[in-house]
């Protein structure tokens, strides 16, 4: 090999594609953690009701309507079934509080998943990194 010419190494052949299971997970997140968030929000807001857990007043109870939507002409079917749903408010908190912490606990298992099972940091045309120690001075 002479002094000017190039080295060149071959191109590596990386897959761009994601591998089905790890979409897989990610769709059963999507669904899966809002429907358990739910359900387990209703429960948790049952159990608390019979324990005299402190919702807040507003929270409790149903949902009231001004008489302007009972009146309009296609509101009443949309507005019906929320108006018969009880302690709508304490469970629509709840599940919001559910679905971040069940969020973040499954994402963090999944990162830390991805951490130890995912491709390597380091490619082959990557340098090694650097073993240096510095000093340490005495003043």
């Amino acid at each position: 090999m002479g002094k000017y010419s190039k080295f060149q190494r071959p191109p590596m052949t990386k897959s761009t594609e994601i591998h089905p299971i790890w979409r897989g997970i990610g769709c059963l997140m999507m669904v899966v953690i809002p429907l358990v968030s739910y359900a387990g929000a209703v429960k948790i807001v049952d159990y608390g009701i019979q324990h005299y857990w402190p919702f807040p007043a507003s929270f409790l109870g149903y949902v009231q309507f001004p008489q302007w939507v009972w009146r309009a002409p296609v509101l009443p079917l949309l507005v019906s079934p929320i108006a018969n749903f009880r302690n709508l408010g304490a469970v629509a908190v709840v599940t919001v509080a559910l679905i971040v912490a069940l969020a973040g606990i499954f994402s963090t298992v999944y990162a830390i998943t991805y951490r130890f099972m995912g491709p390597s940091h380091y490619t082959p045309i990557d340098a090694p990194p650097a073993k240096y120690k510095p000093k340490h001075y005495k003043r």
